[in-house]
């Protein structure tokens, strides 16, 4: 027999590793809570920083167009001005004396002027007086704003590079001092900007009636930061392509409810945030569906089952929305995709492991389908975070927006460019014409 001393050592030594194992447990257990910030289904691509690392580890794919591709070759301009070139001396030696061959090489170019200084014009807005009525007004002209000493292509080029080259006001800035010779403050740069949000106030809610009206709405949020508060970003983008951005301090459904309305009884296409659960008729984002069954693939047999039986129901959905059929034929495979789901959540539902994926199906059960019985209607939501992504590297650049004033410019502008980008319109040619008729011509 082993002496008692040994004994009561061998004891000491596996309560220690017990006791070990129990830290190392607790360590574990909170490390994984810290992780969900960065591994769980609703993570955005932005902050999936270790899923990144992992993916660097698969064999890269190749660079370059996939097979198949067509390619997009630009076209020969006709030159508008023809330069002839011939040299004075040789190249070599420096000799001038050289001849001039009956041979040539053509090149076409294409570039830009240098660019302009500032122009400085003076209008005399003479004051006429109707005959009619009597009424006296001051003669307006479409390049003279009313208010404020920048023409209109200056405040186009500000609001191009704030906004839709998201640069920082200070860059703002040295571009037109090292540019145009062109000296302003950073205060001017914001005046300016303020007065062409708004001079977009009409068309924004222009915008928001076209929202109103829409067939369906996408629709989205994420957080935005005003004076270092949290506030929020919401995105409304309907089935013709019109956008509007809303920046209030709330998550609520008040938000909701104040743009489309106590009363509305259309289709909305998000996630499952709680905000929208006032709505009847919504479309639930597959996107996130098919996020929250991967993330528990990997830890059982049953949770990879599942993620392929769900993966198998998706795809049959995207194939059957490509097919032409007559609203009746839509709304029988609407019937049978319901029941398709729901046999999957009851064959799954005694496994404990997959009650966060299961109770997710659940809680969207009647509204998985809804595209179905609206044609054109996409079964995610990757339309509104796609519009969405702009401002979320807005926001990487600027943190936070210094006063509501800012934020509730920067939606004005926002919503109508996004707008016009998604209609394919000529965002330069649109503003334009609105300041005109906004600041010079109204």
């Amino acid at each position: 027999m082993k002496p008692s001393h040994y004994i009561s050592q061998l004891e000491e030594q596996i309560l220690f590793l017990i006791l070990e194992n129990q830290n190392l447990e607790e360590e574990v257990v909170n490390l994984k809570k810290r992780l969900l910030a960065y591994e769980n289904p609703h993570t955005p691509p932005s902050l999936q920083q270790f899923k990144k690392k992992k993916d660097e580890l698969s064999e890269p794919k190749k660079r370059g167009a996939p097979k198949g591709h067509k390619g997009v070759t630009r076209e020969k301009p006709i030159p508008e001005e023809k330069i002839t070139v011939i040299s004075d001396h040789c190249e070599s030696c420096g000799s001038g004396h050289i001849k001039v061959t009956d041979k040539k090489t053509n090149t076409i170019i294409e570039d830009l002027p240098p660019p302009g200084k500032i122009q400085v014009k003076e209008y005399e807005r003479y004051q006429v007086e109707c005959y009619e009525c009597g009424h006296k007004f001051y003669s307006k002209h479409k390049d003279c704003p009313q208010e404020g000493n920048f023409g209109i292509l200056l405040l186009l080029y500000m609001v191009m590079l704030k906004f839709h080259l998201r640069g920082p006001i200070r860059k703002v800035r040295e571009y037109l001092l090292h540019a145009h010779s062109f000296v302003i403050s950073p205060k001017g740069i914001l005046d300016s900007l303020n007065r062409v949000g708004n001079a977009c106030n009409k068309e924004y809610d222009r915008v928001l009636i076209r929202i109103r009206n829409a067939k369906w709405v996408h629709i989205d949020e994420t957080s935005f930061k005003v004076n270092k508060d949290k506030w929020w970003l919401w995105i409304f983008r309907s089935d013709e392509n019109d956008v509007l951005f809303v920046i209030r301090n709330s998550r609520g459904s008040q938000v909701v409810r104040e743009i489309l309305g106590e009363d509305w009884d259309k289709p909305i296409i998000t996630d499952g945030w709680k905000a929208y659960n006032y709505i009847s008729i919504v479309q639930r984002c597959w996107a996130h569906l098919i996020r929250e069954v991967d993330a528990n693939k990997d830890f059982s047999e049953k949770g990879y089952e599942l993620s392929e039986k769900v993966h198998s129901v998706f795809k049959d959905l995207k194939e059957i929305l490509d097919k032409k059929m007559d609203l009746n034929e839509r709304i029988k495979q609407k019937e049978i995709f319901e029941s398709r789901l729901t046999d999957i959540i009851g064959q799954y539902k005694q496994y404990n492991e997959l009650k966060k994926p299961l109770t997710y199906l659940e809680n969207g059960q009647g509204k998985w389908f809804t595209c179905l019985q609206y044609p054109g209607m996409q079964p995610t939501n990757n339309l509104a975070e796609q519009t969405l992504r702009e401002s979320v590297i807005y926001r990487k650049i600027i943190g936070s927006f210094r006063s509501e004033e800012g934020s509730q410019n920067y939606q004005y502008i926002s919503s109508l460019l996004a707008s016009w980008m998604l209609q394919e319109k000529n965002i330069w040619e649109e503003l334009e014409n609105l300041l005109r008729q906004e600041l010079c011509l109204s």
